[in-house]
């Protein structure tokens, strides 16, 4: 059995950890696609237990890779090449101060307003292309909700996954 966990809200972290426990102790794989692996790190998941960074999905995505380059990479490399030893730490100042909030307050609501469920997609696209095919995807908090449906609307009619609210909901 392999279980999908959509905990994109991160509200429900010790009942993902135990409900994955409970999947890998009964012989299945756990994935826990989360939105920031780094409020994660320190979880201690069983072994077994793969995390999945739901920005990773998003990185072969022209329109973030152009943003990525433009907002981000080019202008870090100025700031690192034109202020020497002080550079490094003006990138980091810069990326916090303005790059994260460009990102947060413009790319962001123009790439969502634009491109509508690109969230569901990507993940059905995870689905459907992992090597070992997913039988359940457990809904972990709300925050994930919307992602669930928008997976399951673009899941294709022949992929038979059932979508559950808990791990002890799994028959």
């Amino acid at each position: 059995m392999n279980v999908l966990f959509l905990a994109l809200g991160a509200s429900r972290k010790r009942a993902v950890i135990e409900e994955c426990a409970k999947v890998v102790a009964d012989g299945g794989t756990a994935t826990v696609m989360v939105a920031s692996a780094e409020s994660w790190r320190s979880a201690g998941f069983a072994t077994g237990v793969t995390v999945i960074d739901s920005s990773v999905l998003h990185r072969a995505q022209l329109p973030w890779r152009i943003e990525r380059l433009v907002v981000y990479r080019g202008p870090g490399f100025v700031l690192r090449r034109a202020l020497g030893r002080r550079g490094k730490s003006a990138a980091r100042a810069y990326e916090k101060k303005i790059a994260d909030r460009f990102h947060r307050r413009v790319f962001l609501p123009v790439h969502k307003r634009l491109r509508g469920d690109v969230p569901g997609r990507l993940i059905a696209r995870h689905i459907t292309g992992s090597p070992r095919p997913f039988d359940w995807i457990v809904v972990a908090d709300s925050r994930s909700i919307p992602e669930a449906a928008q997976v399951l609307d673009n899941l294709k009619a022949d992929t038979h996954i059932g979508l559950v609210w808990s791990a002890d909901h799994i028959a």
